[in-house]
């Protein structure tokens, strides 16, 4: 116990020293830019006014009428209108429009008579898949719902009356409803994912020059192999409280400043943050083990954060993944987190049904720390057969090397 409060006080002392990376700032001040800059850029999750243009063939009333209704709907903004046919590729480029929307030549004359059914193109630019998500669903909402009230008078003439008219427009209807996010706030989503990658991406970054430090400095022969793996493990301690620390504090803010909806228990969710921070440790020094200085340790950083952040569902859905990558994606700690946080923090998932991926998480750790002990007791009796071999060969040499007493210093 003795060596692992001692290698956890030296890290603070590197920390704190001015000569190594001040994680006890970094944590926390990456954690607040972040939230800041943000919550700024990303108002929301979701495109409001996606702009689009229009190719009107038929430039009739009727098509016009319709524009203008597209126009106002929160989630589309009508760019340009074109009554010519144009290249939907050139209305796309330099992302001057997310899509085109075609309307045929004879719209309102087949709508009025009733005589065939319409049907209008979209373009999507797919260039980015899920810029163009919120259009396309309202567009499929809006279209029908519109063509209906358009139609309704021709089928008027039936007969049928208010809510047989309705019936035989509209004979089936769905309504949708968003179950964590209704207002749509990237808060929820992009903002936290943003919060708990960069302060994971400084952290990775500290934690990956522990092992090039120790080497440079000396302590790696002198110390480490003295004091055991358990006092190795400890030295990311102190950075994975600073971890959590940044992180719970931006939460807090967002949270009591109301542009974060934190549902589950937090007090119960905060032990996933310094988990991660001990597994990301422990994972960087397993990785940097080989590495002779710093440099060579912050080189790795492409291998530690950036996939997990990938895979973990921050910035696409996880079903996209197939099912082995799916499950090797838990070999990164932030995939773990962004999993602790919806179900806890946008789901509300209670202690109880946590506890198996509390279970889950503790084992990845458990095994990331029998890696990381196998390295230690490997490299410990290579140190020890090189520095046995060392004194080996200092016995040889001294007695050759050694001055006959009395004998004068030769010239």
């Amino acid at each position: 116990m003795r060596n692992i409060i001692k290698s956890m006080l030296e890290e603070l002392g590197a920390m704190l020293s001015g000569h190594f990376v001040p994680y006890h700032k970094t944590a926390l001040f990456v954690a607040g830019l972040t939230t800041v800059l943000f919550s700024i850029v990303f108002a929301h999750s979701t495109i409001f006014e996606g702009r689009i243009a229009v190719v009107d063939l038929d430039n009739s009333k009727l098509s016009t009428e319709l524009i203008e209704r597209i126009n106002t709907n929160s989630y589309i903004e009508v760019g340009e209108v074109w009554h010519s046919p144009v290249n939907v590729v050139k209305l796309t480029a330099h992302d001057r429009h997310l899509g085109v929307l075609y309307i045929p030549k004879g719209l309102e004359k087949s709508v009025v008579t009733g005589t065939r059914t319409v049907t209008l193109g979209y373009w999507s630019d797919d260039s980015n898949s899920s810029q163009n998500a919120e259009i396309l669903q309202n567009l499929n909402e809006f279209i029908p719902e519109a063509g209906a009230e358009f139609g309704a008078v021709t089928v008027s003439r039936l007969g049928l009356g208010d809510e047989g008219t309705q019936a035989a427009m509209q004979p089936m209807a769905l309504k949708s409803r968003n179950l964590f996010n209704p207002v749509a706030s990237a808060t929820n989503s992009t903002v936290i994912g943003f919060i708990y990658f960069f302060s994971s991406l400084f952290y990775g970054l500290t934690t990956l020059m522990i092992v090039g430090r120790l080497k440079v400095t000396g302590l790696w022969q002198r110390e480490v192999f003295r004091r055991g793996p358990g006092a190795l493990i400890a030295r990311v301690a102190p950075y994975a409280f600073f971890y959590t620390t940044g992180i719970t504090i931006m939460t807090a803010i967002l949270t009591i400043g109301g542009q974060l909806r934190f549902e589950g228990n937090y007090f119960m969710y905060v032990p996933s943050i310094f988990m991660s921070g001990m597994g990301f440790g422990i994972l960087a020094i397993i990785m940097s083990w080989h590495t002779g200085n710093p440099g060579q340790g912050a080189s790795l950083m492409t291998f530690l954060v950036p996939p997990g952040f990938i895979l973990g569902g921050a910035t696409m859905a996880t079903g996209y993944a197939a099912p082995w990558a799916y499950y090797a994606s838990y070999a990164f700690p932030l995939v773990w987190q962004y999993r602790f946080f919806r179900d806890v923090g946008v789901r509300g998932e209670e202690t109880v049904h946590m506890m198996s991926t509390y279970g889950g998480y503790l084992l990845y750790i458990t095994v990331l720390g029998i890696i990381i002990t196998l390295r230690y007791w490997h490299t410990k009796q290579k140190v020890d057969r090189e520095n046995l071999d060392h004194e080996k060969d200092l016995e040889a040499v001294g007695p050759q090397g050694a001055q006959p007493e009395g004998a004068a210093p030769a010239h």
